[in-house]
């Protein structure tokens, strides 16, 4: 715990009030989240790539994240923190640390669910705690997995597909498709603009590719990467 206890010291001298870092002080939870966001991220390039000496540097990135944000805390510690996430395992794991049995990945994930729920009973809906500043992607995908343990997920998708669609003077009902591509002037033109008929067929997409045991996040991911791929190869 060495190399973490001086890491904590290092977050301390950067927000002390004399001798520390002005940057780091005026930081809040609030200004900050983008960067735990962007760390995050970087930190899935680095698992992608499967090089781990990037793996451990982004881990590091990640680590500090928390302690930074630890240490601009006026109500908990890093400390409360480790403690806090370490209670929840134990608790989260009684096939371990307790009496439960759980011989497989279903018995673990059963055991695992019915501890968050006895410690989430507070919650009206399974949809509570999926966090809206998700990438719509991914939210879509746990959202579906919540409405799927529940049984509901295709009548309600459908319900999507079959229903009308809110009016709105961002969306496009009914709206036909182009029998040519849109110019480039017709898609600047359109930037921005929110079509709720085009989001319903996307998520349809997702809950369908779900269906027949496929990642869309990762699939999408890497559908992105061949695209990057065939761009930098045309600038050759």
């Amino acid at each position: 715990m060495g190399a973490l206890s001086d890491l904590e010291t290092v977050v301390d001298r950067l927000l002390a009030p004399e001798g520390g870092c002005v940057w780091n002080r005026e930081q809040t939870h609030a200004s900050l989240a983008r960067y735990a966001v962007e760390e995050a991220y970087e930190l899935v390039d680095a698992i992608d790539a499967g090089d781990d000496e990037e793996l451990r540097e982004e881990l590091g990135d990640v680590l500090y994240q928390v302690v930074l944000h630890a240490g601009l805390a006026e109500t908990f510690d890093l400390e409360s923190v480790a403690a806090g996430v370490r209670d929840k395992m134990i608790r989260r794991h009684p096939h371990v640390f307790g009496d439960e049995r759980a011989d497989t990945v279903a018995d673990v994930e059963r055991v695992w669910s019915a501890a968050k729920a006895a410690e989430k009973a507070s919650r009206r809906s399974v949809l509570d705690g999926v966090p809206r500043a998700m990438p719509p992607l991914e939210r879509a995908v746990k959202l579906l997995e919540r409405l799927e343990a529940r049984g509901d997920a295709d009548a309600l998708v459908a319900s999507l597909r079959d229903g009308s669609e809110p009016a709105s003077p961002q969306s496009s009902p009914g709206r036909s498709t182009p029998s040519v591509p849109p110019t480039t002037e017709q898609r600047t033109a359109g930037a921005g603009r929110v079509d709720t008929a085009w989001g319903i067929d996307a998520l349809r997409a997702v809950a369908s590719a779900r269906a027949d045991g496929i990642d869309p996040v990762a699939s999408l991911r890497a559908a992105v990467a061949a695209l990057e791929a065939e761009g930098r190869a045309a600038e050759v």
